[in-house]
């Protein structure tokens, strides 16, 4: 048998998370919105998520406070690029003003909604909901 390194492992999962979060079973427009305020159950859930754990920095809707706005910048990433971010955080171009946004990789909470969370800033970035307090459809 070959022997092989837990890098190597590593490396091997990430790739292939990196392929199904790209596969064509996620939708462009990973959210729904109707009635103007009312999101899918799981954007809904990204929605509280965000609030509980994100909202402190990025303001109650991701329209920016001590951290950047994130309506704004999830339309300039890749959703790779989201998910690197959220695992292993980020310092700021602006670190002095702005400071160190931290990893969530060991927060269950935050790393089982990464997907919820991505819908409703998505639907943000989008224009499809305004920063207001959304609603879940029934």
């Amino acid at each position: 048998m070959f022997a092989t390194k837990p890098s190597t492992y590593f490396a091997t999962a990430f790739t292939l998370l990196l392929i199904m979060v790209w596969s064509p079973s996620h939708a462009e427009t990973p959210y729904t919105v109707t009635n103007g305020n009312e999101l899918d159950i799981q954007s809904y859930q990204g929605y509280k998520v965000f609030r509980n754990w994100c909202a402190r920095c990025h303001g109650t809707y991701g329209q920016g406070m001590r951290a950047p706005n994130l309506a704004e910048s999830i339309a300039t990433i890749s959703k790779a690029e989201y998910l690197k971010v959220m695992a292993s955080g980020k310092v700021s171009a602006k670190a002095k003003e702005m400071g160190r946004m931290p990893g969530w990789k060991g927060n269950a909470q935050v790393m089982d909604n990464l997907d919820n969370i991505y819908s409703y800033l998505k639907a943000r970035a989008d224009g499809k909901i305004d920063a207001v307090a959304p609603q879940s459809a029934k």
